[in-house]
């Protein structure tokens, strides 16, 4: 990757998959539609997008799997959004392999965030920045799941990354465990919660059907759904 219009000594990545009918949101396959979950997972990320774009001092960049798909995720962001392919045959290392690179760039600061929360507060992300001071080097923010939806340091720690148990309850948990064997001193932001399965989607419509101005998100489940007042 070449950050060749770097700004910031700041960086906030959005890791995502390109939304592909089957690939995406499979959780929610039933009650949704495959077609309709990919279309879902698509309002997410346009909704991330447009919320991180408020974001000042900062430099975001999309890491989309897969890499093929590249150009299909592009024609879907905002203008001037640098795309890298993720690489790594897990989160951990993909996740390694981000922070590692963005150090190297010269960045002082590296967040990183998913598509599975599109309702996140952006003062969670500022936050995450602001927090990185001091004697404080990893802020982590804790998902409802026992993982994680953002993740940010200030120094190179590729250790906290190895021999987790992605995908299980236990992210969360062993990943701080890994930060305090390496001498790593943490802060906590608030919990929320990823879209993963239909609970959640009952969260998120809960949380997005009032919104003024309406999300992409909101919109589209109000035309799956019919808007009707309780659509589960």
């Amino acid at each position: 990757m070449q950050v060749t219009s770097k700004k910031s000594s700041n960086a906030l990545v959005v890791m995502l998959k390109a939304p592909v009918a089957g690939r995406v949101k499979t959780r929610l396959v039933p009650p949704l539609k495959a077609e309709d979950a990919a279309r879902l997972y698509q309002c997410f990320i346009e909704d991330i997008f447009s919320s991180i774009s408020k974001l000042t001092d900062v430099d975001i960049i999309a890491a989309c799997t897969p890499q093929r798909l590249a150009k299909k995720v592009k024609r879907i962001l905002p203008s001037g959004i640098l795309v890298t392919p993720q690489k790594g045959k897990d989160l951990g290392e993909r996740l390694e392999n981000i922070f590692s690179l963005l150090f190297l760039k010269g960045y002082n600061k590296v967040a990183i965030i998913g598509t599975d929360s599109p309702d996140l507060p952006v003062e969670f992300i500022k936050k995450s920045f602001a927090m990185l001071i001091g004697i404080v080097n990893l802020v982590i923010g804790p998902a409802e799941d026992g993982g994680y939806y953002l993740i940010a340091m200030s120094k190179d720690c590729r250790q906290i990354f190895k021999d987790i148990p992605w995908s299980t309850n236990m992210v969360f948990e062993k990943t701080i465990e890994k930060a305090q064997k390496a001498g790593l001193k943490s802060d906590i932001l608030p919990i929320w919660y990823d879209v993963d399965d239909i609970n959640n989607l009952k969260t998120l419509w809960s949380n997005t059907r009032l919104n003024i101005p309406e999300t992409k998100t909101s919109k589209l489940l109000k035309k799956i759904f019919k808007d009707t007042p309780c659509p589960f």
